[in-house]
């Protein structure tokens, strides 16, 4: 089976697609990659070679638990450098170590893909939630080594070049009143000149329930009123609704010309989500928390969402979003990957959104001032007219601060 998934992966350029190398049974029915695919096709091709190193350090880094990086070390002395899945992070330090490092020392940073099916195919008995979170710390390093051995950014690498990418203001907050939010997303409209901004709604697996009554309806036109008709107005529902109450809630966000309808149902209920997104005329969005690429696959058959929503550290890293991406590409389907905080995810978010042909227009950049995300890297991400540039340098295009690493606890595992 090894040596025929290896030879599966040489095969050709355009016609082999990265949902089929990430073991698909369905690959022979895929419709072919859309004209505009072709260019990263190409480009994943070229990078999907050996590099002749191998990997023989994996050190994690964890302060507080809600954040992680991870640094790779081949034989000849070049590194890599990523990030664990936020949140938890000292669990998912533990099962990198334990369940992803065996997989992965002595293995060819070139081989990428198959290392990734292989790390989740040896840890079947425990799926996906912390064996994606912990990989997502040895692929983004992976992605970054590579990019600094050809000295391109992580876009460059997959055939595009570093640009400033439009991002919406992202709110996280239900407990802020409706008047106080309109009145902040207004003035940063104007402070920064956000084009776009996202509010939550309903309650986080509220059964249909507000924050407090009547929030829903009142935010929504508020905010609406605040920003104006020009700005974009995005909604999260966080798995609020039943199908009948989604649609309700629908009606209020097409009528105030909401374009973005994130998560209505329980993520898992896909069947329901396909209900709303077919009820309603507002774009439904979803899959933040979704990881097995199989469920990928049904979300995308059902038509379950309009907009399908990866995220990097969630899905397991820069390799399976590309397979998402790809499986959207080929069902016409946009793809905005997830970025809810301003920790290295909304970093990669970039890169990614530079490179996918069927990305969406925004990238999603938290407006909350959270303490656990500052001083990560430099050079740090800066909205400005209401765009994010992604960094040109190699690789992520960034440094960690190495003062923040010097505090953290660190783990090792090392190649015998």
């Amino acid at each position: 089976m090894q040596r025929n998934r290896r030879e599966f992966f040489r095969i050709s350029a355009l016609g082999v697609s990265l949902g089929a190398l990430a073991g698909s049974s369905a690959s022979a029915n895929q419709k072919p990659l859309p004209k505009e695919s072709e260019a990263l096709a190409k480009a994943l091709v070229e990078l999907r070679k050996k590099t002749g190193l191998k990997i023989v350090r994996i050190e994690s880094f964890v302060r507080a638990t809600n954040i992680g990086f991870v640094r790779i070390r081949t034989d000849d002395g070049s590194e890599g450098v990523g990030q664990l899945s936020p949140f938890d992070a000292d669990i998912t330090a533990t099962i990198l170590h334990r369940k992803i490092a065996p997989h992965v020392l002595g293995a060819d940073p070139g081989d990428f893909v198959e290392l990734s099916q292989t790390c989740i195919e040896k840890n079947y008995k425990y799926p996906w939630s912390f064996v994606c979170r912990a990989l997502t710390g040895v692929d983004t390093a992976i992605w970054d080594l590579l990019g600094k051995k050809h000295k391109k950014s992580v876009c460059g690498l997959l055939g595009t070049k570093p640009r400033p990418i439009t991002v919406y203001g992202s709110s996280m907050s239900r407990q802020i009143k409706p008047a106080e939010e309109a009145k902040r997303l207004a003035k940063l409209r104007d402070e920064k000149g956000f084009t776009a901004f996202k509010i939550r709604i309903g309650k986080v697996n509220g059964h249909d329930q507000d924050q407090w009554p009547g929030r829903t309806d009142e935010i929504v036109p508020a905010v609406r009123k605040a920003i104006g008709e020009k700005v974009k107005l995005l909604v999260d529902a966080n798995s609020c609704y039943t199908p009948k109450k989604a649609i309700q809630v629908g009606k209020l966000l097409e009528e105030n010309k909401v374009c973005h309808f994130e998560e209505p149902c329980p993520y898992w209920e896909l069947e329901w989500t396909a209900e709303v997104a077919a009820a309603l005329t507002v774009p439904v969005a979803g899959g933040e928390q979704d990881n097995d690429l199989a469920q990928w696959r049904r979300m995308i058959r059902l038509k379950a969402v309009d907009v399908v929503q990866p995220d990097v550290c969630y899905v397991g890293g820069v390799t399976r979003v590309l397979q998402v991406s790809e499986m959207a590409a080929r069902a016409g389907v946009v793809c905005v990957p997830h970025s809810a905080n301003l920790s290295m995810v909304t970093l990669f978010t970039l890169h990614m959104m530079a490179a996918i042909p069927n990305a969406g227009d925004y990238v999603e950049f938290s407006i909350e001032d959270t303490a656990w995300t500052k001083e990560l890297y430099a050079p740090a991400l800066e909205v400005r007219d209401g765009k994010v540039a992604v960094p040109a340098g190699p690789g992520w295009g960034v440094e960690v601060n190495k003062a923040w690493l010097e505090k953290a606890t660190r783990q090792v595992s090392e190649r015998k």
